[in-house]
């Protein structure tokens, strides 16, 4: 069992306070959702997560089940909010590509497993401009498991997909979990976090202002069991500043 750990991440822009002293945890065979609001230091908690950009100060490592700590670089996948593909690259030379970047072997079976569990195989000789954004978003997946990461990151992923693909996605997720991997998601989409995600982080202004299951968010809140998570929601940020 592994598990991401994040302890008191703070990174700025200039004189902006993007993200401050931000926690929480992405422990395998779960989905956590950090669930906030446009602005509230999602986007850039998870690219700091990720190795993208460079925190000022916090700690991001992963923990085996010994207790062990290490650096997480090779075992942690991003995939943005918009899937980063080459215009000129087909899905097949996509996965090529991160085959030779990561020097992998014996990868074309595990490809072709992953393309017919997304149902991508007839795609496999087609542009990104001949996809939809939900099979794009596959394809992003796809390299993500493709050279093994255990941590899987996604940055709003139901963002311009119809109801089949959120539907599509949201299983696919399930079943990621299921196999064994940690999954992080941020969403403001209260309907998605409440049906798919295991743990809950709320994101407010650049802060992670409480975190746990749905029940232990309703404890925190002081609210009924059963209370709308947007109620809970609302709750836990009323009243909250800079």
């Amino acid at each position: 069992m592994t598990t991401l750990i994040v302890e008191d991440l703070h990174k700025s822009f200039g004189a902006k306070r993007a993200v401050r002293g931000v926690s929480f945890e992405g422990r395998t065979g779960e989905i956590l959702a950090l669930l906030g609001p446009n602005g509230a230091g999602k986007t850039t908690t998870l690219r700091c997560v990720a190795g993208l950009l460079r925190p000022d100060s916090g700690t991001v490592s992963l923990a085996d089940e010994d207790g062990t700590r290490r650096a997480p670089r090779g075992a942690v996948a991003f995939t943005p909010d918009e899937p980063d593909l080459y215009p000129g690259l087909t899905v097949a030379e996509h996965l090529r590509f991160i085959a030779l970047a990561h020097r992998l072997r014996d990868w074309n079976d595990r490809a072709a497993g992953l393309l017919e569990r997304f149902r991508l195989t007839e795609q496999v000789d087609a542009l990104p401009d001949e996809l939809s954004h939900g099979m794009r978003r596959k394809v992003a997946i796809i390299m993500a498991l493709l050279h093994g990461a255990r941590v899987l990151i996604l940055d709003e992923p139901f963002n311009g997909l119809d109801p089949q693909a959120v539907r599509e996605l949201r299983d696919l997720m399930t079943d990621l979990a299921r196999d064994g991997a940690a999954v992080v998601l941020s969403t403001h989409r209260l309907e998605e976090t409440e049906r798919l995600a295991d743990r809950i982080a709320v994101a407010h202004q650049g802060r992670v202002v409480a975190q746990g299951t749905l029940a232990e968010l309703w404890q925190a809140a002081e609210l009924e069991p059963g209370t709308e998570l947007e109620t809970v929601f609302l709750t836990l940020t009323d009243g909250l500043r800079d």
